[in-house]
């Protein structure tokens, strides 16, 4: 059994005394107070996947012995930072934080070991929210996903889950074909995702939750872990909605793709360096022996080589095997359960930035459209794209392959019509000026209520706040009503394309696009004929 740090665990309740103390199925957990919510933040929710557990599915967690301080977050999983911080994270990563709205002093009784600091009956419906971060970066202890302002805006128990990216979560190494597929496990990340809503489900009216309503919300990398749940039958049963805010739908592996990108990643490991990254100490050329931080770098150079040969499943994601049989977009494989997703308006046009050169932009346009789709990708990009001709146009086409046409797609599909679509327009002076408008992930400053983390600093460095706050005003009431009531309070996509538009407030539009939805609608986004 993998341990925790021994100085977060103590023998007795300490001074604050049991108020503040959760019986859990894996042991007590001690929360503290944070801006009008109690928090449990760092609570493992599986054997840490170290030594023999390392690239194995993971396993629940066993009972620990004493209270667990739950007052800071875990390691994130080992990766790149950025060029200022450089490598961080561990393999001790699998955790989650558990935010809940505090009761009324008035409604306690001071003094009491019965009195608790949150609600035992209150039945909050609980939303399970997973990172975003291309399957290789971030971390559900990141200060915008904290959860506390969303937790109360919305009245629900709010559960932020850590999971393994990158080479240790989202690589089907056993595909490999020298290496030993009873070693190397496939969908590790997507069983931790699995393992941490089982934990939740049982513990879910411990912290005032309500089993039967859990919402499994996610963004960008994480909304596409929510469209893979969709089709994944291990947690049919436990999940009452999902939402998925711009989701990849489509990065999901064959077999095959996976097994040549497991080829890849150890032949550069075993090949000499790019000069990308210089190698970390320790690195070695075992995977079973590295250290994390060679493995992160694994990922980060197989991540830059897979860029235009993986298509649109990427270079990390799940795989299909026994956990995910089918693909979450193929027609008839979502479960039946209610979904609501969307996406920005302008996602990648903030990719016009990512390269110095504005043919080299283009021709990653064009090779994307080929691999996408030979017989229709090339005909979508010229007609509704100018041919990716502008570093906007070549930013477009790409947000739309990856995020846009698949949540049309899973809409259109969803097998009760029980689907909900929405588009986010607002954006701000600094962003209107930079060219990048609606951007990726502009939404979570918005819906978290977090305007000093992620998007926001830059998207208000002009101006903007009060159309934020509006925004904000009516997406949030929408978010709650789906979470408690599974139906956002609009009509569904099949009614019309109808699509609920966030700009500073809200309108509901019936087809708002139909030359990209009508683009889009025969261009295989699975590998397959749609």
């Amino acid at each position: 059994m993998s341990v925790e740090s021994p100085n977060r665990f103590t023998t007795t309740t300490g001074r604050i005394g049991s108020r503040w103390v959760v019986e859990t199925t894996t042991g007590p957990v001690k929360g503290h107070a944070a801006n009008g919510a109690v928090a449990f933040r760092g609570i493992p929710y599986a054997e840490q996947p170290v030594d023999d557990l390392r690239f194995r599915r993971a396993t629940a967690r066993q009972p620990w012995h004493g209270v667990l301080v739950a007052d800071r977050p875990g390691d994130y999983c080992a990766q790149w930072r950025n060029p200022k911080t450089g490598w961080i994270g561990s393999e001790h990563c699998l955790w989650l934080n558990v935010v809940v709205p505090r009761q009324s002093e008035t409604h306690s009784t001071h003094g009491t070991d019965a009195d608790r600091i949150i609600d035992p009956e209150a039945r909050r419906p609980v939303v399970i929210y997973l990172h975003g971060g291309g399957n290789v970066h971030g971390s559900a202890g990141e200060p915008l996903l904290s959860g506390e302002y969303f937790a109360n805006a919305t009245d629900c128990v709010y559960v932020a889950v850590n999971y393994r990216v990158g080479i240790l979560g989202q690589l089907a190494l056993g595909n490999a074909d020298s290496l030993d597929a009873d070693r190397f496990d496939s969908n590790t990340g997507l069983s931790d995702i699995m393992t941490a809503i089982e934990w939740v489900h049982a513990n879910a009216a411990a912290f005032g939750g309500d089993p039967d309503r859990i919402t499994v919300m996610g963004e960008s990398s994480g909304g596409a872990m929510v469209t893979a749940l969709t089709a994944a039958p291990r947690i049919h049963g436990l999940v009452a909605g999902f939402i998925g805010q711009s989701p990849a739908a489509a990065m999901v592996h064959t077999p095959d793709l996976a097994g040549m990108l497991a080829d890849h990643a150890l032949e550069i490991l075993h090949g000499s360096d790019d000069g990308r990254r210089p190698r970390p100490e320790g690195t070695g050329t075992d995977l079973l022996d590295a250290t994390p931080q060679g493995l992160a770098w694994l990922t980060e150079q197989l991540n830059a080589w897979s860029w235009g040969r993986a298509g649109i499943a990427g270079g990390f994601a799940p795989v299909l095997d026994d956990l995910l049989p089918r693909h979450p977009l193929e027609p008839g494989a979502q479960f039946d359960v209610p979904l609501l997703l969307g996406t920005n308006l302008d996602e990648y046009v903030l990719m016009r930035w990512s390269y110095p050169r504005r043919k080299v932009f283009e021709q990653q346009a064009r090779d994307f459209a080929e691999s996408l789709d030979p017989q229709y990708g090339p005909g979508v990009l010229t007609g509704l794209y100018n041919s990716g001709r502008g570093r906007g146009d070549a930013g477009r086409f790409l947000g739309d392959a990856l995020f846009t046409a698949p949540s049309i797609r899973m809409a259109s599909q969803h097998p009760s019509s029980r689907a909900w679509l929405y588009r986010l327009d607002m954006s701000t002076p600094s962003l209107d000026i930079s060219g990048i408008g609606a951007t990726h992930a502009l939404d979570l400053p918005i819906l978290f209520g977090r305007y000093d983390s992620g998007r926001g600093p830059g998207a208000l460095l002009l101006g903007g706040r009060d159309r934020m706050r509006a925004t904000t005003a009516a997406m949030q009431p929408r978010w709650r009503r789906f979470i408690h009531e599974a139906d956002p309070g609009w009509e569904p996509y099949a009614d019309g394309y109808v699509t609920q538009i966030f700009d500073g407030g809200e309108r509901s539009v019936p087809d708002p696009d139909p030359a990209l939805r009508e683009a889009w609608a025969p261009v295989s986004l699975t590998g397959m004929p749609a």
